[in-house]
């Protein structure tokens, strides 16, 4: 984006300063009043300046100083925050008073549920200290359902996270270990998400012989993420094609798009479109759990459809910089979630990308290029699927540039094999979400309507999974690699931006600048063993290494202390083992399998002499059986 495009965008310098304002406040922390007292004074130097070219510079620094302020006060410690730290640490056992704060999710392997959970006091002895903390809450075979808006009185396990960001940890509830108090509250949430579990019954009928499938329909449509199967999450994962279950612009697109349908057939004017669909389209994210990819979709389509009302034209860049500035203000830890910048990351990438793609056809003066570009405009139905299929490649390769430092940062994987899975897999996504919307429609005109189109979605979900595993099983299709550091992340955006929205005089520079970036980040994956190196997980993991040799893991076999582990060693960029040692009776296979597959050990022992293992190598077929 040039200099000139950002004058008359002021709010994407806006989102930019306050982005950065909170980061560097996240980063390297700072007095509240420190910062207010510099903001003010820039405002008054900008106030004395009446030259706009020296003025807008000092506003936006007046930004990054008051947003890192905000959050500066937002972060400030406090006795009910720091509640949970303390009980963690002086009791083995913890009992919080509190409120639910999502939608609970049934596993239906186990029947454990899991929720958000809002504290509101934390028992010592005998009183009560006040808390405000959101935690995640793991309740075994509760009595009866758990409901949003419902007071508990929980007693069980807090394990507190090493860096929590907008949940601070998650508490462990065994069966009986739980009193609700309260009811839950007649609200306008608690009706939006009733909906929701009546959408998930009407898209189980007529497959409930098929949980895995019905779980990932859910999570597609609805934001069931927490349902999916540990072993198809990593398999996502490790693809790059996790995006698919995030609520976010594909899904809001569809859902528009089938109202659109509707209203043209009411007869509505276009420009009066915007008083129907942001009002339901608000009402999917909501009862989707309005997670920042969502808010961020819904605010970009919401500025889209009511710029025709107010009589102006819709700006994408300054609707992305709208949600941005929103979700700040409401959450100012969202400037570290993952989910939150790898939404606002790609689509900014992505608009660049189509923005410069744009320019370059326009202005191409090839020879010969004339003819083929007006046919490739026009209406025939070869020409329609060729621009699909370059705006697919080209939307995949924005994507994928722009989220490789992000998504290394969060979970260590680079994924090539996306960018050519997402060809197939976006046009399945956009089936499946198609065939889902008229299972609900008819679902809740006709019930048993709605079994005919989930037997459709049936075939799509096993064909997207065909899809993913076969993806997973080529090589090279995903490495574990160390996260590049903020210098190197810093040259790899700055790069890619001044290639495609720089003058064409900076075009050499923006190369180089690029090949300094992965220059960097190869170097820093090369980090030689001086000494003994231990890792560990939990209390149910350990992963070491000496000098000169490989990775051993050692761990118990769980599926929890299995995932634990499994990003235990991503983040320290571990994509091989020498040996995989499993101790205790309470292994279970498919959870060493999964070890095996991802990390592939020379060799695996297990370590307890009551338990016999079975393998080959590469993870092949594994029982564990066990001599009490």
């Amino acid at each position: 984006m040039t200099v000139a495009q950002q004058v008359r965008r002021p709010l994407v310098g806006i989102a930019l300063s306050v982005t950065a304002g909170l980061g560097l406040q996240r980063w390297g922390g700072g007095s509240p009043l420190l910062l207010l007292g510099a903001a003010a004074l820039l405002l008054a130097f900008a106030g004395w300046n009446l030259s706009t070219t020296r003025t807008a510079p000092l506003m936006y620094a007046a930004c990054v100083l008051l947003a890192a302020a905000y959050g500066s006060m937002e972060a400030m410690p406090s006795a009910s925050r720091a509640a949970l730290r303390v009980a963690e640490v002086s009791s083995p056992e913890q009992e919080l008073t509190g409120a639910v704060a999502d939608d609970p999710v049934v596993s239906d392997e186990d029947g454990r549920v899991s929720f958000l959970f809002r504290t509101e006091a934390v028992l010592y002895g005998e009183a009560h200290q006040i808390s405000d903390a959101m935690i995640q809450v793991y309740l075994e075979n509760p009595e009866s359902g758990v409901r949003y808006g419902e007071q508990w009185r929980l007693r069980g396990r807090y394990t507190g996270y090493e860096k929590p960001r907008d949940v601070c940890g998650f508490f462990s509830v065994a069966a009986g270990g739980a009193d609700r108090l309260h009811e839950a509250p007649a609200s306008f949430l608690n009706s939006c998400y009733k909906a929701r579990r009546r959408a998930a019954e009407i898209l189980r009928s007529g497959i409930e012989a098929f949980p895995v499938q019905v779980q990932l329909l859910h999570a597609l449509l609805l934001g069931y993420r927490k349902a999916i199967p540990p072993e198809l999450y990593q398999v996502f994962c490790q693809t790059g094609i996790m995006h698919i279950f995030a609520i976010s612009g594909l899904h809001v697109g569809v859902m528009a798009a089938i109202l659109i349908a509707g209203l043209k057939l009411t007869g509505m004017s276009r420009p009066r479109w915007g008083w129907v669909l942001i009002p339901c389209l608000f009402l999917y994210v909501m009862s989707t759990g309005m997670k920042p990819s969502a808010m961020r979709a819904f605010t970009m389509a919401a500025v889209y459809f009511a710029a025709p009302l107010a009589g102006r034209r819709p700006d994408a860049p300054s609707s992305v910089a709208l949600a941005c500035l929103l979700l700040l203000a409401i959450h100012p830890a969202y400037v570290s979630d993952p989910g939150f910048l790898l939404s606002f990351v790609v689509v900014c990438g992505i608009l660049m990308v189509h923005s410069w793609t744009g320019r370059q056809i326009k202005g191409s003066r090839f020879a010969g290029w004339s003819a083929p570009l007006r046919r490739l405009n026009g209406p025939n139905p070869f020409a329609a699927l060729l621009r699909a299929t370059g705006l697919l490649l080209l939307t995949s390769t924005a994507a994928w540039i722009f989220s490789i430092p992000v998504s290394t940062r969060f979970f260590n994987i680079l994924s090539p094999v996306s960018l050519l899975g997402n060809l197939a897999v976006i046009p399945l996504t956009f089936m499946i979400m198609l065939t889902g919307c008229l299972t609900l429609l008819t679902g809740f005109l006709f019930f048993p309507a709605a079994a005919l189109f989930n037997q459709a979605n049936l075939l799509f979900i096993n064909l997207l999974v065909w899809i993913v595993r076969h993806l997973d099983g080529l090589p090279g299709a995903h490495w574990t690699v160390l996260p590049p550091s903020l210098w190197g992340t810093g040259l790899w955006y700055t790069g890619w931006v001044v290639l495609f929205c720089g003058p064409a005089r900076w075009k050499k520079s923006a190369v180089l600048v690029l090949l300094l970036s992965v220059s960097m980040w190869l170097a820093e994956q090369r980090t030689p063993c001086s000494g003994i190196k231990i890792l560990r997980a939990q209390n149910s993991s350990l992963a070491v290494r000496f000098p000169g040799a490989g990775w051993t893991l050692v761990t118990d076999g769980r599926p929890r202390s299995t995932q634990a582990a499994i990003r235990l060693l991503r983040k320290e960029g571990i994509g091989r083992l020498d040996t995989l040692t499993i101790t205790g009776t309470r292994a279970e296979a498919a959870s060493v399998q999964q070890l095996q597959k991802i990390f592939m050990p020379q060799e695996t022992r297990i370590a307890d002499e009551n338990a016999r293992m079975e393998w080959c190598f590469p993870a092949g077929a594994v029982r564990i059986s066990a001599d009490r």
